[in-house]
């Protein structure tokens, strides 16, 4: 078996998630456990993200529930139980559909006990959390990019995409000053002119209210 550790809580559902990933695939996992308001330099650290769960195992650290279950369904040393779905089966597109559902439906505990908690939303401290989160992972994606390239420099995939939607919107939305973060920058002046992005690219200003519809 591999030897692993899964940082989270015990009361995390998305780091349960993962340990019962672990489980399901055959490893004895250790829960170390790791919260945002008891460590969150550690958790940085861990992850830039500064969220759990995260796994450790031989030498790479994998990010977010969702990828900790394909990682471990992928190890050569897993021993699945029987009944256990490949996220590459049959249906996998109508795993993919409910396994986003079921995941918002977490984000949307989570946001609506953050609401709740006192002091009010506006003075909470996971908006600053939030707040530092936004700019330590815009500094790793740009670290990621010092070569060039996120993941490969021939190709463009998700990764690029979905770094090139985040950050179109912070800056017209003039959260952040791009040339900050000068390798991002690179990767969407190579992209500008590419069809796809070209063509979706959004109006964003200043001060834009989320959750209305564009005119």
């Amino acid at each position: 078996m591999a030897k692993m550790k899964i940082y989270g809580t015990p009361t995390s559902p998305p780091t349960r998630v993962a340990r019962i990933a672990a489980m399901e695939f055959g490893h004895d996992a250790q829960l170390c456990q790791m919260a945002w308001r008891v460590t969150p330099d550690e958790l940085y650290k861990l992850n830039p993200a500064g969220r759990v769960p995260a796994l450790e195992h031989d030498g790479n650290t994998i990010y977010d529930s969702r990828v900790i279950w394909l990682y471990l369904e992928q190890l050569e040393d897993s021993r699945p139980s029987k009944s256990v779905r490949s996220l590459s089966g049959p249906d996998c597109w109508r795993e993919a559909n409910a396994a986003t559902l079921c995941y918002e439906l977490l984000m949307t505990g989570m946001v609506i006990r953050g609401m709740e908690e006192k002091p009010p939303i506006t003075e909470h401290p996971y908006l600053a959390r939030c707040a530092e989160r936004r700019l330590i992972l815009l500094q790793a994606i740009d670290d990621m990019a010092s070569q060039g390239w996120l993941v490969e420099p021939a190709t463009f995939g998700l990764a690029d995409a979905v770094m090139i939607c985040a950050t179109d919107a912070l800056v017209g939305r003039e959260v952040i000053n791009i040339y900050d973060y000068p390798h991002l920058e690179g990767i969407r002046m190579r992209y500008k002119t590419r069809k796809s992005i070209a063509e979706t690219l959004g109006e964003y200003y200043p001060d834009q209210k989320g959750g209305v519809s564009a005119h």
